[in-house]
């Protein structure tokens, strides 16, 4: 009598943890993180860190926006923060990796040394600077060669070069970085979901999403790093009197929404409300540095709040609301017999 074929045992268990794996596992993650923890990755915005978790090792954290809101400069911010977290440590191992399907490498790298220069993004994209400030970026330049943030995207300089950029390739150039450089990421960030390439283009739209919103996930489970995924909102949230999207106004996909650990949302409210106008729920007057915050879920913890931020569009930075104070109107000149009276 033949028997069946024995099946190796590696394939067998590949999925297979017994009741010790997952309790020794789990022991392991929470010793991790309890050692990890003054090594959180804060984004460095103000009430935002106060409110949400850290960021953890395998997580996907959607940055939920309509287009033109903000969600680009905040990840940008974040990442700048994390980088001045990473050169405190004593590792040298760790990098912040920037992926842009929509944004140029150049681009990027102008915001960076905007942030750090002070100097307009829009003078120096477009050349209209005075040479002390040329020499201020070119300063900063080199300092940019020192910080550990790899961008994977597309190039003016490297045009020649351009394909397509899909998850895949995105999974193979990461691989080949930690091979050849020794450097793995401490977090991702994804700019955006809806404009990654498809990896099948004759696929329906919403399947090449949903394809791509997978991939993401297990990204960060194979990398063991978070990833911040931007996320564009659909047209619906700019209905409402209080535009700050929902965790369900994602476009093109649900499963998004289902998958993230946590989501944030923003609203600048200067692009849909006239300047002046009172947003109600926060009793704020709007103006162009107000950005508008909130926290739609997080996973074992507390969400639902909602805050203001103060936001420079000039070099994409985030800090905490502080109410614009309006000069009181004195009367030129008084009377000669009128005294003002100390109190």
């Amino acid at each position: 009598m033949v028997g069946k074929p024995a099946t190796p045992k590696t394939t067998v268990l590949q999925s297979v943890y017994t009741p010790t794996d997952v309790a020794n596992y789990t022991m392991d993650v929470i010793d991790a993180r309890l050692l990890s923890r003054r090594y959180a990755l804060r984004s460095g915005a103000g009430m935002l860190d106060t409110h949400m978790k850290p960021v953890l090792p395998g997580e996907v954290i959607n940055v939920l926006a309509y287009t033109s809101h903000g969600k680009t400069a905040f990840m940008q911010s974040w990442a700048r923060n994390v980088i001045r977290q990473l050169q405190t440590r004593d590792t040298i191992d760790e990098m912040v990796v920037y992926l842009t399907w929509e944004t140029l490498v150049e681009e990027l790298g102008l915001y960076d040394l905007a942030a750090m220069t002070g100097i307009d993004s829009s003078d120096a994209w477009y050349g209209d600077l005075r040479d002390e400030q040329v020499n201020q970026l070119r300063t900063a330049a080199m300092k940019r060669t020192a910080m550990p943030l790899w961008v994977m995207g597309y190039s003016l300089k490297r045009r020649k070069e351009s394909g397509s950029f899909t998850m895949k390739v995105v999974s193979e150039g990461l691989r080949s970085v930690e091979d050849n450089y020794g450097l793995r990421p401490a977090i991702i960030f994804v700019d955006y979901l809806q404009t990654i390439d498809p990896l099948n283009p004759a696929q329906e739209r919403r399947i090449q999403v949903l394809r791509n919103v997978d991939a993401l996930k297990q990204l960060a489970r194979q990398c063991g790093c978070p990833v911040v995924n931007g996320v564009q909102a659909g047209r619906d949230c700019l209905t409402r009197e209080f535009k700050l999207p929902e965790i369900g106004d994602g476009q093109e996909t649900s499963r998004s929404e289902q998958d993230a650990d946590k989501v944030i949302a923003l609203w600048y409210p200067c692009k849909t409300e006239v300047d002046g106008a009172v947003v109600q729920e926060l009793d704020i007057r709007v103006d162009d540095r107000l950005m508008i915050f909130g926290i739609r879920k997080q996973r074992h913890a507390a969400s639902g709040q909602i805050f203001p931020l103060h936001f420079d569009p000039e070099t994409n930075t985030f800090t905490d609301w502080v109410e614009r104070v309006e000069p009181e109107n004195h009367t030129e000149h008084q009377s000669a017999d009128t005294e003002e009276i100390p109190f």
